[in-house]
Formats: structure tokens, sequence, C-alpha cells
């Protein structure tokens, strides 16, 4: 880490009681363009007590903000979605540039961000109580939804701003402040979020940015009497960790953690339908997504040709610098990202499976690029079949009955997302029914969630909570019963 700041790059600051901050001896570390080793710019790394100024700052506004009509909030977010509108062209180049994925890919997620904002904002007038018939006479009963206080948002570097939207504006819809720890490798999109926010106006401490290590920024959130709620999505080791730390002053914590997701195809699907499909979920965002789609479970009477037919799409992804026209395949996130990629590649052949294409490092271009790859003749317990890689790199597994399928597909610790192709009625409702999974998609990849539909995974893919949906209350608010008698 170094303290030197240069005028030519892009700085990243704290965010802290509505002001940009930084102490006069403040450590930064620098933001690296994976798709050219290039330095995008260097951000702030928060010390301890920069941390604990934040929460305490959060929890202050707090008092104040949780009082604030919900229409009146609603219209910050709605205020919010109309400035990212303005801003996501320059938003977007920053987010390829930090982590890697092509700029339409960045665009996209950006509308994901707008979508979520007027979608919370409209959850506003929608966050019913109850009322319960009272078992005495001259008594009302009712029950309403209280928010809890402090949200620690720590969120990953793959989408590194509609994931931090999920959290952030149903915390702030439903009364709670924030504390926002992104991802180290997208500090700077995340500032260029929070720019946003601040010129919709939102209060001072109502956000706060804190940008560092997880060793330093993520247990001190963990550990904080004022934090009452930690809402993380990543690995689930990580997420196991923080769980533990939480459990000691009780906090209430909503974790989305990983995947290991299939698509079974049985022998009477649709096999372009099912490839197209299969080619989409296992290599945009360069396998980089907690749904992507890491195995594929297929009926042995089509699975030379489903191969075939994967095959031929995944070589025709063009892969390069995610800011360049043209391109659908950018670079993995980090050098450390690359070689896990690489290990798991060569594990996979230790254990007998083979190579049907790519499996090599794409060295001409420079930077962390690894060809989209595909390996038949893995079995349902090889370690590439069992463990999240988080790159791409797809298993072909066979399978003889859609019964042997399913419990393959279910024989792991995750349960995120599964899909199933299929014409028949019967296996599609068996697959919806029977898949451990948190997300099951009939004739469709593995991922393509809707606003408004509960996400999160099953198993170790997450504890129970859901996000993006009116579900993601649960979290954010806990019940007040009020007993009045006259």
């Amino acid at each position: 880490m170094s303290s030197q700041i240069k005028t030519d790059i892009l700085q990243g600051d704290l965010y802290i009681n509505g002001k940009w901050v930084s102490a006069p001896d403040q450590s930064y570390f620098e933001s690296l363009n994976p798709a050219t080793g290039e330095l995008v710019g260097i951000c702030a790394a928060a010390t301890k007590e920069q941390v604990n100024e934040a929460v305490t700052n959060a929890n202050e506004a707090y008092s104040q903000w949780k009082n604030i009509p919900i229409p009146e909030r609603a219209a910050y977010l709605t205020k919010a979605a109309q400035l990212f509108e303005k801003r996501k062209e320059e938003l977007a180049r920053v987010m390829t540039m930090e982590m890697g994925k092509v700029l339409h890919e960045s665009l996209g997620e950006i509308g994901v961000v707008i979508a979520t904002a007027q979608y919370m904002a409209g959850e506003g007038r929608r966050l019913y109580g109850e009322t319960v018939p009272a078992g005495f006479p001259d008594r009302n009963v009712r029950m309403v939804r209280e928010p809890l206080g402090v949200v620690a948002c720590i969120t990953p570097w793959n989408f590194p701003v509609a994931l931090a939207s999920y959290k952030i504006f149903s915390a702030l819809i439903a009364g709670n402040t924030v504390v926002w720890k992104p991802a180290s490798e997208v500090a700077l999109s995340a500032k260029i979020f929070v720019e946003v926010l601040d010129e919709a106006g939102l209060p001072a401490g109502v956000v706060n940015l804190i940008t560092g290590s997880g060793r330093t920024v993520g247990q001190t959130l963990g550990e904080h009497l004022d934090v009452k709620v930690i809402s993380f999505t990543g690995s689930t080791e990580v997420g196991q960790k923080l769980a533990e730390m939480s459990s000691k002053t009780l906090k209430r914590i909503s974790l989305e953690l990983g995947g290991k997701n299939a698509v079974i195809v049985l022998k009477d699907a649709d096999l372009d339908k099912a490839a197209d499909g299969i080619v989409k979920s296992a290599f945009t965002t360069t396998g980089q997504r907690c749904t992507a789609a890491s195995r594929v479970i297929v009926e042995r009477p089509v699975k030379e040709l489903l191969v075939q037919k994967v095959v031929e799409l995944a070589k025709s992804m063009k892969i390069g610098n995610g800011l360049e026209e043209g391109n659908q395949v950018g670079p993995l996130v980090n050098e450390d990202q690359l070689h896990t990629v690489e290990k798991y590649v060569k594990k996979a052949i230790e254990e007998g499976g083979r190579i049907v294409t790519g499996g090599q490092r794409v060295k001409k271009l420079g930077g962390y690029y690894y060809e989209p790859t595909i390996i038949e003749n893995v079995k349902p317990n090889d370690t590439i079949a069992q463990e999240e890689i988080f790159g791409p790199v797809l298993a072909i597994i066979e399978v003889d009955s859609y019964e042997t399928a399913m419990e393959v597909n279910n024989g792991t610790i995750y349960g995120l997302s599964t899909s199933i192709y299929t014409e028949s009625l019967h296996y599609a409702n068996r697959a919806a029914k029977e898949a451990v999974s948190g997300l099951v998609y009939i004739n469709n990849g593995t991922s393509n969630a809707e606003m408004g539909v509960a996400f999160g995974g099953m198993k170790m893919s997450g504890n129970g909570h859901r996000e993006v949906s009116h579900h993601v209350f649960d979290v954010m608010t806990e019940w007040k019963s009020i007993y009045t008698n006259y």
C-alpha cells in the first residue's frame, strides 16, 4: 500500500456522514484492470477507527431516518434511479475496467440497479402490517414492521452494483441506515454508486462507504455492537466466519453464498435451446457468478450431440477486453482467480476428465484470460463436479435416467440454481419439486432471475433468507405487536 496520491488516475476516498474523507496518513490500495494490468485508480484502505466512525454516524442518523415517512424515503430512491440513468455509461466503463466483464453486461447491470431502485421505492407503499382479531372485548391488536438500525452491506466484485442495490435500497426503504463494504477489486465503481446517492440528497450518515480489507473492515463490522444486520454475498467460507462473528452479538445475518449449479438435459430436450442456455449460463461474466452453470448432467443417448453443439457455440465466443465492441468473454478478475481455474482444470484431468475444448490461458492477450473450457468424462464425485470454481469451466456428466440426474444434481453441498431441459410435463414438474435449489428453471439456463422474485439458495448456498423481492424485509425489519385496550 502507498499513501502517494496521483492526479492522473481515479481516486476513491471514504464516504462518512455525508462527506468524502481521508486521513492525512491514509493508506491506499490499487485497482488494476484485469484485461491489461494497467492502473485504474487508488482507493482508501479504512482503519478500524474509520469503520467505527462510519457505524457511529450511521447509528446517529438512524433515529431521524426511521421517522421520515416511507413515501419520502421512496422519493430518494426514485431520484437515484433517474441519476443512475444519466451516469450509466461512466459507471459501466469503470466497472468493466475494474473487474473485466464486457461492457454490454456492465450496462445491463446498471439497468438492474435502476429497476431495483424503482421496485423498492414502490415497496414503500406496500410495507404492510397486520391486524389480528383480539381475544378480549374492547381491544385492538395490530402488528407493524420496524427497522432494526445499522445494516452492514458486504458485497462481492462480480456484480459490483447490482448486488449492492438489492441490499442498500431494501435497507433504506425499510428505515435502516447503511455502512457498505464493497470488494476491493471494485471500490471505484462503489464510489460512483455512492456519488449518485449523495446527489440524490440522502441525509448525512444514512449511507456510508468504507473500502479496505475484509480482515479490518469486515471483521470490525461483524463484531460491532451497533451493527444490527449483516447482509453478505460471497463465498461460503467467508459467510461461515461472518455468521460466527455475528452470533456473539445476536445480529441478524443474511447470507447469499456459493453454488455448484447444474443444467439437466433429458433425451427429449430441444438440444439447440439447451446448448444456447448452457453456454450463456456457463461463460457469460467469464463464469464468475454464483448462478453460473458449472455442470451439465445429460442423458446418455443425446450426450454426444449436445456436447457437439455446446462446443461449437463456446468456440464461437470472442475473448478480449470488455471495452472493445464485439467481445463476449472478458478476463478473470485477477491473477489469483486465474490460478484457481488452472488448478481445477489440472485436477479434473488427474481424476480422469477429458478436455473437449479450451483448457488454456490466452497468453497473447496479456491479461488474465482463460478459454471457455468443457471437460467430459467427469464423475459425480470428482472435485470439479463438487467444488465451486468461479471461472469458465463446464463439467459434462453422463447419466442413464432422470432419477440419476436429479440424484447427481442434489449431490453437492450447494443448492442455489438448477435448470432442466425437457419436453415432458411430467419430468418438468418432478424437477420443480425434487431439485434441492432455491431457483429452478424449466427450459432455461441457470442465470435468469427477475425483479420481484425471491432470490437465494438452500443448503450451503445460503441461510434461508431471500433478496430481490418483498421477502427481503424479513431481514431488514422485525415485527412489533401492539395491543390497545379502550
